[in-house]
């Protein structure tokens, strides 16, 4: 084989390997940048970096984009599991709770408090363990004991044993079921109440799933 011969050998098999790279490539940079499928869409899959819009939540109807910033899971006993979404809003904090029931449950929340800030004492809080009852007036409204028991939480999703915070809750409700009251108590002895409404997943509108927009 001479020089020349040599030469578009190599130039062929030159172009043939280039024009092989540019079609993988093309093919790669088209799979991910591919948008999630509508069916994708969906709460349950979103996740940090993900953006949602709720509509026609609160008293006021309000209606604002949220962008997530977290996505962590709550445990109690073998069977229950449910996943908090935490985002922003631009003006505050949004925390949204996801459960499945038979459908999908969703709660809103966008207020924490503390201990303090509620008409009842820690000791009122052992005596509802004990008599599997109780309730309480706060702005207004009648919040009536549910239920309390243990859990624990997996901050970001990270269901390790050396991610796992251990709590303690107490529920209350409104009548109807409208709003509810949460209590938590902390290992390292913080308590935290949150106040939050449901919602309809209608009133969710998905943007956007998150930093890892693939769908398992």
């Amino acid at each position: 084989m001479n020089t020349i011969t040599t030469l578009i050998v190599i130039l062929i098999v030159g172009a043939l390997i280039y024009y092989v790279w540019q079609m993988y490539s093309k093919r790669k940079k088209t799979h991910e940048s591919a948008p999630p499928a509508p069916a994708d869409l969906h709460l349950e899959n979103v996740g940090p970096g993900g953006m949602i819009r709720l509509m026609n939540v609160g008293q006021q109807m309000e209606e604002y984009d949220v962008r997530i910033l977290s996505k962590s899971i709550y445990r109690e006993g073998e069977n229950a599991e449910w996943y908090e979404l935490e985002g922003d809003n631009g003006d505050k904090k949004i925390w949204i709770s996801l459960e499945h029931d038979d459908d999908l449950d969703v709660t809103i929340a966008t207020r924490k408090l503390k201990l303090r800030d509620l008409p009842i004492s820690r000791a009122d809080l052992d005596n509802m363990d004990e008599q599997g009852a109780g309730e309480f007036v706060f702005e207004g409204k009648t919040y009536y004991y549910e239920n309390s028991t243990e859990g624990s939480y997996f901050r970001n999703g990270d269901v390790s044993a050396e991610n796992e915070d251990f709590f303690y809750y107490w529920e209350f409700e409104t009548e109807g079921a409208g709003e509810f009251l949460t209590i938590e108590e902390w290992e390292n002895g913080t308590i935290e109440a949150t106040i939050s409404y449901a919602i309809k997943e209608s009133q969710v509108k998905v943007y956007s799933l998150g930093d890892n927009e693939a769908v398992g």
